[in-house]
């Protein structure tokens, strides 16, 4: 491995009793650097003939799929099972009453943690919810909500912090010196509370072209990010200051640019007439990370790029190297990793098909 900083320090450090690894360092990868690569090929496709009109897939327990539906479905969260391919719940009509939505982001991304939350952008709310309150209840019953910050980029995550406290990534913010407008992508946010502050108290409105995937480490507590628009994994302290950062196997450098609309902030863009794409999606198992990476710098909504999946473990190595020759996102895992399901299609206008993998 190529190294910057010519080591990717595993160090071990001791809180009470309790040991934990802390990845430190600064990375340079390439394709060659993960111990194997995979080309995936003659996928199973599950046909369920019931859905609505879905926007993302997961698969819990081996069994139940869950669907988030796009806004303009009566039902905004759905539950299939994938041994009979048949309806167990429609969930969360549209609406503004008690516990209804007008969007409904499926922010699922691990078969480890029972607790999940489901996003309305439309609300600026978030309903933490988990499987077993999704399946005993008659009706969506929220185990929490809480509106969150008119800062927060919500196309990106959530990271709930369990007391009352979230890490949310700052809209406002872009790695660039001419249109930087707040100092960290990341910050700490309390349940409720809110800045108000809007498009009219910045110059700049860079939401287009920055954001990030990212969770807490189960292990350490570090918060992992997985840059939408750069080849770069940083890793962040309980302080929320970079501690690690992995780059590649592109290495990206996007230059940006001010285009004037009929707006009261100027919008930001990629300069040179290029769209980047670099990490868009993830899952965790008690052990691995499984991340899809795009790797274009032309990305085109009408003719979806080929991608790879790159699984890591919690240390950062590379493990392996998996090559789709097709676009595929929401992507899922069973407990054993031997399935890897995926959602699939061609172009943004195309429905989507489910498929499976095996690893």
């Amino acid at each position: 491995m190529k190294c910057k900083i010519l080591y990717l320090a595993v160090l071990l450090s001791l809180v009470g009793c309790q040991s934990r690894n802390i990845m430190s360092g600064e990375i340079i990868f390439s394709r060659a650097d993960f111990k194997e690569t995979k080309l995936m090929e003659n996928p199973e496709a599950i046909v369920i003939e019931d859905l609505l009109y879905p926007a993302s897939f997961r698969v819990m327990y081996d069994s139940i799929l869950v669907v988030g539906n796009q806004s303009v479905c009566d039902y905004q969260l759905e539950l299939y099972s994938l041994n009979t391919l048949n309806p167990i719940k429609q969930l969360i009509t549209k609406g503004n009453g008690p516990n209804e939505m007008f969007s409904c982001g499926l922010m699922l991304h691990t078969n480890q943690d029972r607790a999940f939350y489901l996003q309305d952008s439309n609300a600026g709310v978030c309903y933490v919810t988990d499987m077993k309150s999704l399946l005993e209840n008659a009706a969506f019953t929220p185990l929490d909500k809480f509106h969150y910050s008119s800062e927060i980029l919500n196309t990106t995550d959530i990271c709930l912090m369990g007391d009352n406290r979230y890490v949310g990534y700052h809209m406002w913010y872009l790695e660039d010196k001419d249109f930087s407008q707040v100092e960290s992508p990341l910050a700490y946010y309390a349940y409720n509370d809110n800045s108000g502050r809007g498009m009219q108290d910045f110059p700049y409105f860079v939401a287009s072209v920055t954001g990030a995937r990212f969770f807490k480490n189960p292990k350490t507590g570090q918060i992992w990010t997985f840059d939408y628009y750069r080849d770069r994994i940083q890793v962040y302290d309980d302080s929320l200051k970079v501690v690690a950062s992995m780059e590649g196997p592109d290495h990206f450098n996007p230059s940006y640019t001010k285009r004037a609309i009929n707006a009261p902030v100027a919008f930001v863009t990629f300069g040179g007439g290029l769209f980047y794409a670099a990490y868009t999606d993830y899952y965790l198992t008690d052990k691995h990370i499984y991340v899809v990476y795009q790797g274009t710098k032309n990305f085109n909504p009408e003719e979806l790029p080929s991608v790879e999946i790159f699984k890591l473990d919690f240390d950062g190595n590379l493990l392996c190297n998996y090559k789709f020759d097709r676009y595929v996102y929401s992507v899922s895992v069973d407990s054993k990793e031997k399935y890897l399901y995926v959602a699939s299609r061609k172009s943004v206008d195309e429905p989507p098909v489910i498929l499976r993998y095996e690893l």
